[in-house]
């Protein structure tokens, strides 16, 4: 089974998921998100820089007013949240180094899954498979 059909499929009983996709600057990932939005399987947010997204987007035909959201990692509007989030999850008490941490994409999904933003994270597409339920 291809990626694609290993997402809508996992995607097919869910009320309108929603997918982050944390390489949003991948070509492979930019073609898939076209993909799934066309065919309306899932709500697709991309992480990267919001500029360097929208160029990928221009570049594969991707609508990029069709997606769910775009995230910068490095400059998230609910950056002092997720850091409070990470620092109480971890035990972290120095706040510079909770937002290194959370600027870093992984991471930065990873919360935003736990906090129920997003039903699905991929954090690379060629190793991931669907998981199980």
């Amino acid at each position: 089974m291809n990626k694609f059909e290993a997402i809508r499929q996992w995607a097919e009983d869910k009320d309108s998921p929603i997918i982050l996709f944390v390489n949003g600057l991948d070509p492979e990932v930019v073609k898939i998100a076209k993909v799934l939005i066309q065919e309306e399987v899932a709500d697709i947010m991309l992480l990267g820089d919001e500029l360097e997204v929208y160029e990928a987007c221009r570049k594969y035909r991707l609508n990029e007013t069709l997606l769910y959201g775009v995230v910068n990692p490095v400059d998230h509007a609910e950056m002092e949240y997720y850091i409070e989030m990470y620092m109480e999850d971890t035990g972290e008490e120095d706040p510079k180094k909770a937002a290194k941490m959370v600027k870093k994409p992984e991471v930065l999904a990873e919360l935003m899954y736990r906090d129920e933003v997003v039903d699905l994270v991929v954090l690379d597409l060629a190793t991931w498979t669907a998981p199980e339920e």
